[in-house]
């Protein structure tokens, strides 16, 4: 497969030979489309992230006594099992 090349502003730059058992493929649209959506999703910032215990702004203390309540042994607030946690 011949190949001709162009310069930056528009004139002929020379040709080059490309060999069919690659560039003379056809292009098959679902590959095409995973890289597409592939190459969208690498585009995304990425600057996202997760708020660990220390980041949440709820109070450290004991949430109640440790006997006596009927449910289980709790500590501070900010765990991540709890709603609001971190």
């Amino acid at each position: 497969m011949k190949f001709d090349m162009t310069s930056m502003d528009g004139s002929a730059a020379g040709s080059l030979e490309l060999s069919d058992a690659i560039f003379g493929l056809e292009p098959r649209a679902d590959l095409i489309a995973r890289m597409v959506r592939w190459q969208l999703a690498k585009r995304q910032s990425g600057d996202h992230k997760t708020l660990g215990r220390a980041d949440i702004h709820r109070t450290g203390k004991k949430m109640y006594k440790q006997k006596g309540t009927g449910g289980a042994r709790h500590g501070s607030a900010r765990v991540p099992q709890f709603r609001g946690g971190g």
